[in-house]
């Protein structure tokens, strides 16, 4: 009985974490550009009208190096994976560990204001870590995006003339002239 009890405090006590494969949520954006009904000046260059879709995720982008004490953190963006209700999980890809660590299965971020990035290893352990770290949005590769836009590119006596593109998963398209 015990041996038991002493089993059950020791798990109890350890800080095992399950990382969430759930992927990562996709914010899309409509683009209407400009409002209706309203007047405005454009320079060569500016976009004249915009209309579609934007596709974005969450990233973690590490700034500084992190080096810890068993493992480091290199800067770059790191994808998000998964998420629960307390953390947020991305890509481990690039972090480094040294020999007496366990080996690495994801990085983790409590979703509250100053929380440290943790490495979840395997096992289920934790070694956390303060740094120089954000989350962003990035366009999504995942998603998909379509933009039309028609650019101003000057006037020759009285005519205008305008191009047209189209970018579609953040690919811009064949830019097309026309007078």
């Amino acid at each position: 009985m015990k041996k038991f009890l002493s089993l059950f405090l020791v798990s109890f006590l350890s800080a095992c974490t399950t990382v969430k494969y759930n992927g990562t949520e996709t914010y899309v954006n409509q683009v209407d550009y400009p409002e209706l009904n309203k007047v405005i000046t454009v320079y060569i260059g500016d976009y004249l009208v915009q209309k579609g879709t934007i596709t974005e995720e969450d990233v973690l982008v590490v700034n500084q190096m992190i080096d810890g004490l068993l493992y480091d953190i290199p800067p770059q963006k790191y994808k998000q994976i998964g998420f629960d209700n307390k953390d947020d999980f991305y890509s481990s890809q690039g972090v480094s560990r040294s020999v007496l660590a366990d080996p690495i299965q994801a990085l983790s971020l409590r979703k509250t204001q100053n929380s440290k990035l943790c490495v979840v290893t395997t096992l289920g352990n934790k070694e956390c870590y303060t740094g120089d770290y954000e989350r962003k949005k990035q366009l999504s590769e995942r998603g998909s995006s379509f933009q039309q836009t028609l650019i101003y590119s000057g006037r020759v006596g009285d005519k205008i003339n305008i191009g047209y593109r189209e970018f579609s998963n953040n690919n811009g398209g064949q830019y097309l002239t026309m007078m």
